[in-house]
Formats: C-alpha cells, sequence, structure tokens
C-alpha cells in the first residue's frame, strides 16, 4: 500500500517539475546580448514573433 503511495507521489512531482519547466521556458523571446559589469547588469532581447527589442538595466 505504501509503496504504490509513493511511486503515485513521485510521479505527481516528476509530472509537475515537467510542467514547470515547460511553461516556464515558453517566452517567446530570445537573448541577444547579457552583459556583467561592476555596477550591474544589461540584458538585451528580441521577441521572435513581433521583432520587438527590449533593453532591461539592473543595478
Amino acid at each position: 500500500m505504501r509503496t504504490s503511495r509513493d511511486f503515485m507521489h513521485a510521479l505527481l512531482l516528476t509530472f509537475a517539475a515537467t510542467l514547470g519547466f515547460v511553461l516556464a521556458g515558453c517566452d517567446g523571446k530570445e537573448p541577444l546580448l547579457e552583459m556583467e559589469t561592476a555596477d550591474g547588469e544589461v540584458e538585451v532581447q528580441r521577441d521572435r514573433e513581433t521583432g520587438d527589442v527590449d533593453v532591461e538595466v539592473v543595478d
């Protein structure tokens, strides 16, 4: 009884983790540039569908 319950918990945990990875990777943006400096970080990404370019600066 306990073995089948442990198996089901492991199966559900694996399914949830896989679903989380799949949903997290579906943003549709392509990184063009990622640069780290002593003062912060700069990221440039392009949207694959529209071609729009986003620039993000993190201090």
